[in-house]
């Protein structure tokens, strides 16, 4: 008896035959652990695709209008990197850190999951953050300049010291968020939650904008 298969049944772990083709069942991921990249050694292994990074570190890495889609960053951290414009579609960051970045222009909404993220003295002008949930973010010292938090989970997250002129809320969950310090914010009360929400003088007055309300 014969124990050959039909030439359209035979599959490998990567590839299935069919005919005279290969078809293509699924990429195999290279990962990355614990490696300090710089421009140097990232563009190596470029371009990117089903690759993860695990406790990662780039460092003065330009980023922009890079494809990072379909690729895993988990607890990594991204210092003096300008991320602006990047295309970051289906991508995974989980935990990840960046220090002195340009992240502007970025959809982050579009992400496969974006969870615990924390921005310390980096720029993140126009970028989008919508119907994401950020409970516990950070956003130190930065420039967050008409940046898209629209119906947002921001439970806990924090703006201190940051720039937020222009900056969208509305619909958001601002619960317990920490505003201390943080400048030229516009929040709706009538939209937005801001229960238990911290805040400091004198830019809190900014509250009462959307109500029609003035101090004298």
């Amino acid at each position: 008896m014969s124990l050959k298969k039909p030439i359209a049944e035979i599959c490998t772990g990567l590839f299935c035959f069919k005919s005279t083709k290969i078809n293509f069942m699924k990429e195999q991921l290279n990962d990355f652990d614990e490696i300090n990249f710089d421009e140097t050694s990232f563009n190596k292994i470029l371009p990117l695709k089903y690759f993860e990074f695990v406790e990662c570190t780039f460092n003065s890495i330009d980023f922009t209008q890079l494809n990072l889609s379909l690729n895993k960053f988990i607890e990594c951290k991204f210092e003096n990197c300008n991320l602006s414009n990047a295309s970051v579609k289906n991508t995974l960051l989980r935990d990840c850190h960046f220090i002195n970045c340009k992240v502007i222009g970025v959809n982050f909404s579009e992400t496969q999951a974006f969870t615990t993220p924390s921005f310390f003295e980096s720029a993140l002008d126009y970028s989008v953050f919508q119907l994401l949930n950020l409970t516990s973010a950070i956003f130190k010292n930065c420039s967050m300049r008409e940046v898209d938090f629209y119906e947002a989970n921001l439970s806990k997250a924090e703006f201190s010291g940051s720039l937020l002129e222009g900056a969208v809320f509305n619909g958001a969950n601002l619960t317990a968020a920490d505003f201390r310090g943080a400048q030229d914010y516009s929040i709706d009360l009538r939209v937005t939650n801001v229960k238990k929400a911290k805040f400091s003088i004198p830019e809190a007055l900014n509250l009462l904008k959307a109500l029609d309300v003035s101090l004298e």
